[in-house]
């Protein structure tokens, strides 16, 4: 009996429950189809953006064993070869930010440190991979432990995708929910010239020129100002 997901926002969990869904996976083929290297998706709030970046996510991830099964009747499926291949093929990094908001810069840049982490728990097999260098186990591990200093955590997305890249031996699809989060409560608290400094070179560290990255989607409430976060500061 199907039910209905009332806020839910993992794909995986509304398929496995067989709430109703409508299905939107027409998205994934619009975003295989987009030329562009970074998509930023801007939506009202509630409007369904994390459930569709789950969606992606699911669908992208080559550690996800039960990906076909998720997908299986929905539209997606009957796109073709060009599409289908996608299915579990790439290695996959989501961060969300959503979370990262606080009274003072200082607690902000606590709270990224733990949304980094937690994507680097998701992937810390690496340790035991032979294609990732000793040292670059130290500081994976430092980053476990929320060790790292402020340059470390700007390159730290960046660095991901580059031990993902050696050791799957393919590019990377980065997924970033909930982006422009820090900066709107940082604007509202008084910080936000010191955040938009860190995030202005994280997001260029992170996009500008990153040779490991297939395609990145961000999905946020804001525009891009046309002085542009995403432009690394010199």
């Amino acid at each position: 009996m199907y039910g209905i997901g009332i806020g839910e926002s993992d794909f995986k969990i509304l398929r496995t429950k067989k709430n109703y869904y409508i299905d939107k996976t027409m998205y994934i083929k619009n975003i295989i189809d987009n030329q562009s290297k970074v998509i930023l998706i801007t939506r009202p709030r509630r409007f369904g953006k994390t459930l569709n970046m789950s969606m992606l996510k699911y669908y992208f991830d080559c550690t996800q064993k039960d990906s076909k099964e998720l997908f299986n009747g929905l539209k997606i499926m009957n796109q073709g070869e060009e599409y289908t291949s996608k299915l579990g093929y790439y290695p996959v990094i989501y961060l969300t930010l959503k979370d990262v908001q606080d009274t003072c810069y200082a607690n902000m840049l606590l709270d990224m440190k733990t949304a980094i982490m937690e994507i680097y728990q998701e992937h810390r097999y690496l340790l035991d991979s032979d294609k990732i260098y000793p040292e670059e186990k130290e500081k994976i591990i430092d980053i476990l432990y929320a060790r790292e200093d402020e340059n470390v955590l700007k390159n730290s997305v960046r660095e991901l995708s580059k031990y993902l890249n050696r050791h799957y031996n393919k590019p990377v699809i980065l997924l970033v929910d909930e982006y422009d989060v820090p900066l709107q409560n940082a604007y509202v608290e008084g910080y936000y010239d010191e955040a938009v400094k860190f995030f202005k070179t994280f997001y260029g560290i992170t996009f500008k020129d990153n040779p490991y990255i297939e395609k990145t989607v961000l999905t946020g409430v804001s525009r891009v100002a046309k002085e542009s976060i995403f432009s690394r500061s010199k």
